[in-house]
């Protein structure tokens, strides 16, 4: 008995004492040090035709994922652009041995799903039907026909999507910056049109699907229930007579930023909003040394509703429902664009704003706050994403292609927590240009005018949705009509002045007889 009160008193005395402790509520927790991600690495192992397999065994659910990646070099198809989209549009649909309809039927009755475009394609089901999946796919990738009637539905498509491209502003934004930012003559810069599309024909199709599509430069990535025994018979009996053959490369002067800021306005009649991008070529390739705080540095910017760009134009002006930011990085040339669309009025104030905040990151170091909420965004998604097999996919494959450590991705949240204010501010310097950006704006030409101040040499270029340069004055008006106003008028004083002297010598002829 004396001991169990004993026991109670301690008990109290304990209770008594935690209590009188006082959690002081203005101090924030510090967050737990971020911890390695669990990836499971995967292992790898090559055919003879050269076609690197990457295996990655989940035995959680019973799926399994295979992915393909295509390195197809980036080509100049002049007077055909548009081949590798068509491409994208028509293959998969058929093979030597099986028509649309039975593709479709095969994959349907064991539940599959499957994609096949002109960079990748995968196919994703039951692991218990893993065998008929990849021989389907085989079959398409292998032994492909390129239908006559596949080709006529994928151009009227195309054609079509151009018509509406040329009814929306933002879509025209898109194209037009491209172009102005890359050039006709490199490959991100060339976009097809109605004319271009019409020229494609099947032999097109062959002949891309024989220069680009091989397994020396194809990756196939294999995720889910299957281990790596099963793994090899399964692409060994599928996928060990494919034949291999080289790839040309095309090299192309890279596209450079402006030296100075300029500013290019493409006239879409009748439009109620302007659509604005500040952008530029930028050098940044994929998984650089800058990567983790350079992307950071772009969601702080303008990544999202908690960047400063959409707080400024939309929170604190409303000058318009959302204004975003992208920092893109490319296996050739990465870009930068900061867009929005605006209203007609305010379209000169929004570039001010966007050039504003573009400079601020650059200039004044950002907050320990601002800092804290972009690395828990950044590590939130990077979460969920594993939730998907592409992801992991994914990883395999930018670690052969780009040599990444074998952890990369593993400490992924390590990289993004390990992350200062000064490399912040770094990243912001090298990558954020306003000085040496394209003003793009696509809208009324009659609010061109107020354009002119951002233009170092004050000048506006006018383009059309293509690119092609159009004469027009500073004004937005097209000087072309004004000059061949002029020429009728000149030739009218002309005519009226050598008609009056015709009559003028023929009186004093008449007065002279």
């Amino acid at each position: 008995m004396k001991k169990n009160i004993i026991i109670l008193i301690a008990f109290a005395i304990c209770i008594n004492f935690t209590g009188a402790q006082t959690l002081d509520r203005s101090i924030q927790p510090k967050p737990a040090p971020a911890n390695e991600i669990k990836i499971k690495d995967a292992q790898t192992f090559i055919l003879d035709n050269g076609l690197k397999i990457f295996v990655v065994e989940d035995h959680k659910l019973p799926q399994v994922y295979f992915s393909f990646q295509f390195d197809t070099d980036k080509k100049i198809y002049g007077e055909k652009a548009g081949i590798p989209d068509i491409f994208s549009a028509v293959a998969g649909k058929a093979t030597t041995t099986k028509t649309k309809a039975d593709i479709n039927k095969a994959f349907d009755l064991i539940g599959a799903t499957f994609n096949f475009s002109h960079e990748s394609g995968f196919v994703s089901g039951l692991s218990k039907y893993r065998s008929q999946m990849i021989e389907l796919f085989a079959d398409i990738l292998l032994n492909p026909v390129f239908a006559a009637e596949e080709l006529e539905l994928a151009k009227t498509q195309a054609i079509s999507a151009l018509a509406y491209v040329s009814s929306d502003p933002e879509q025209m934004l898109e194209i037009v910056s491209q172009i102005l930012m890359n050039g006709k003559n490199h490959p991100n810069g060339e976009m097809f049109t109605a004319e271009s599309i019409k020229k494609i024909t099947i032999d097109d199709m062959n002949e891309y699907y024989k220069t680009f599509i091989t397994p020396n430069t194809t990756r196939l990535v294999i995720v889910g229930d299957i281990s790596l025994a099963e793994a090899k018979a399964e692409v060994e009996k599928h996928f060990k007579n494919w034949e291999k053959h080289d790839v040309p490369e095309y090299k192309y002067e890279q596209p450079k930023a402006p030296e100075k800021v300029r500013v290019a306005f493409v006239h879409k009649e009748g439009a109620a909003q302007s659509g604005i991008s500040v952008c530029y070529p930028v050098d940044y390739k994929s998984y650089n040394d800058d990567y983790f705080k350079a992307n950071l540095m772009a969601h702080i910017l303008g990544g999202g509703a908690s960047g400063r760009l959409f707080q400024n134009l939309r929170e604190t002006h409303s000058y318009t429902y959302g204004c975003y930011n992208e920092l893109v990085a490319n296996d050739v040339i990465g870009y930068y664009s900061a867009s929005a669309s605006v209203k007609n009025d305010v379209t000169d104030s929004a570039i001010n704003q966007i050039l504003f905040e573009m400079q601020r990151i650059i200039d004044t170091p950002i907050s320990e706050k601002d800092l804290a909420s972009a690395k828990a965004f950044a590590m939130g998604s990077f979460g969920r994403s594993l939730q998907q097999p592409g992801t992991v996919a994914g990883f395999a494959v930018a670690i052969d292609k780009y040599n990444l450590p074998v952890d990369y991705f593993k400490n992924y949240l390590k990289s993004i927590e390990s992350l200062t204010i000064n490399d912040i501010s770094e990243a912001a310097k090298k990558y954020i240009r306003p000085q040496n950006a394209w003003i793009i704006v696509v809208g009324d030409k009659k609010y061109a005018n107020n354009l002119k101040q951002f233009a170092s040499d004050g000048k506006i270029e006018f383009y059309d949705l293509y690119g092609n340069s159009q004469d027009k004055s500073a004004d937005g008006c097209d000087c072309t009509f004004y000059y061949l106003a002029g020429a009728v008028v000149i030739l009218f004083i002309i005519f009226i002045l050598t008609k009056r002297s015709a009559a003028k010598r023929k009186r004093k002829l008449d007065e002279r007889r």
